[in-house]
């Protein structure tokens, strides 16, 4: 094997959990599951059938017991965060926050933190609604993170002004989101939480209760905003779950008509040279970028070089999106060891695995794009995702290209894209054989290169099904695309598409 297949391999292992949650598409058990979706948000559903064994009691009982006596925090610090060992990736312990940004003054607020794996972090973003009187009023909160006494506070100055947190949403299945959903609604007790349809634990696939959602007001997301209280303010439409054998994707996009604003959650990102406000914080906060800013372990940068500061952003959101990009050369274990430099670079105990020795800038531009309104898919969903699924994707993608809105809030990288219905369905155009237009962003295949061999190993192990092709023009071959689709289904719960009788 390569250096940078071994590498890669590291990578791909240590971001597995990340991974497991794209990859592997699932659902909580039970028939119950199915019974709730149709149902609606007409009762709670807490996500099992109250047939729990002595093995799944046991394991989520002592997985939340482990949680509780981790969960102390110093309270000399506002940003810690006690539950960190439960998702053990950066930054780990401390988790800040930045100031709460004003997207829709009055109306709609964001609120970022950092989150990633060796110094590979970008933005996790929660939405936090203001709902209307005819909607009950309150906010609404999509996709929350990490609940520190710092978030918790900017939070609560909100809620004196605006009134309480009434609903707490997971619009994903991602751990990387449903991690802090939990931790954070017990911050809000009398709110109720909305999980997306399809959550999924692995090796043991906990109910919803033992996976940290609170007893007693939880529910799943309905298949319409038609079933839901904030249906005077907002629209809503689901993707997926796509199942397959080992776990589950799905996403929750809403549409805040008001304000003419779409929320989505992995779907689509937008690249950008603009630093996020949470890596300026300090010269702590800039850490990850000054790592990656650097050609080499020699070489020297400037935490107030604003072009080293933007290279290194550039570079963590290739190593985001890409995990191994094509410009870097690998070291092999031993020079990297050998090499190390811990007075020059005191992250990693002075490791630094590679030298960029190709044009950075080049596999940035592709994924950047030359529109301004230029959104992307991320890679990982293109090659390993959203490509085996690929008219329930489009249908998606169509249905949400039909809202009226201006602006997109992702949960990753940029904030407040300003993008239209129009922009957003030709994120998705990877999926038709037509492909991207001129001035789209798209992947170099360079830079695919890990994301295509984890793809053949992927298969291999039967953890994916295979790509039935892409759509042709005017969808003349959409029954052969559907027909080939693998819909996996578990507990009663199938991919859009899938037959009936799988279930």
């Amino acid at each position: 094997m390569s250096q940078r297949g071994a590498l890669a391999g590291v990578l791909l292992a240590l971001l597995s959990p990340v991974l497991q949650s794209f990859t592997a598409p699932g659902v909580a058990s039970a028939p119950s599951r199915r019974r709730a979706v149709a149902r609606g948000a007409a009762e709670v559903d807490d996500g099992g059938d109250g047939a729990f064994d002595r093995r799944t009691a046991l394991i989520g009982g002592a997985l939340l017991a482990g949680s509780a006596v981790a969960s102390a925090e110093n309270p000399q610090r506002p940003s810690e965060y006690g539950l960190w060992g439960v998702l053990p990736v950066g930054p780990y312990k401390s988790k800040r926050t930045a100031p709460a940004e004003a997207v829709v003054p009055g109306r709609i607020w964001t609120f970022d933190q950092k989150f990633g794996i060796l110094n590979v972090q970008v933005p996790s973003r929660m939405v936090v609604v203001k709902l209307s009187e005819k909607s009950g009023g309150g906010l609404f909160v999509y996709n929350p993170i990490a609940a520190t006494r710092e978030l918790v506070s900017m939070v609560r100055d909100l809620e004196k002004q605006h009134g309480p947190v009434r609903h707490v949403v997971l619009g994903t299945v991602a751990i990387e989101h449903k991690t802090y959903c939990g931790v954070f609604a017990s911050k809000f007790p009398k709110a109720t939480v909305w999980v997306q349809p399809g959550q999924y634990a692995v090796p043991v696939n906990l109910p919803n209760p033992l996976l940290g959602f609170p007893l007693g007001r939880t529910k799943t997301l309905p298949a319409s905003a038609e079933e839901t209280p904030w249906v005077a303010d907002l629209d809503m439409k689901t993707l997926g779950p796509f199942i397959s054998r080992d776990g589950a994707f799905g996403e929750t996009a809403f549409l805040h008509r008001a304000s003419k604003t779409l929320l989505v959650t992995d779907t689509v990102v937008q690249v950008s040279e603009e630093i996020p406000p949470i890596f300026l914080l300090d010269d702590e906060a800039k850490k990850p970028l000054l790592y990656h800013a650097r050609d080499t372990i020699l070489q020297p940068v400037d935490k107030n070089n604003v072009d080293e500061l933007r290279r290194g952003w550039r570079r963590v959101q290739l190593f985001g999106l890409y995990f191994m990009p094509a410009a870097i050369a690998v070291h092999s274990v031993n020079q990297a060891v050998e090499e190390r430099r811990p007075d020059v670079n005191p992250d990693f105990a002075g490791i630094y695995p590679w030298d960029w020795v190709g044009d950075d800038r080049r596999a940035f531009a592709a994924l950047k794009g030359s529109r301004k309104d230029g959104l992307l898919v991320a890679p990982i969903l293109q090659t390993l995702i959203l490509n085996r699924n690929p008219v329930e994707t489009l249908d998606w993608a169509d249905a949400v290209a039909k809202w009226d809105f201006k602006r997109v809030i992702p949960a990753h990288l940029k904030n407040d894209v300003s993008a239209d219905g129009a922009a957003f369905r030709r994120a998705f155009a990877f999926l038709e054989e037509a492909g991207e237009a001129p001035g789209q962003p798209k992947p170099r295949d360079d830079d695919l290169a890990t994301l295509r061999g984890a793809e053949v190993n992927l298969l291999a192990m039967g953890a994916i099904s295979p790509v039935p092709g892409k759509l042709a023009k005017n969808g003349a071959n959409r029954a052969a695309l559907v027909a080939k689709t693998r819909n996996g289904c578990r507990g009663g719960l199938c991919g859009p598409l899938a037959p009936a009788k799988k279930a």
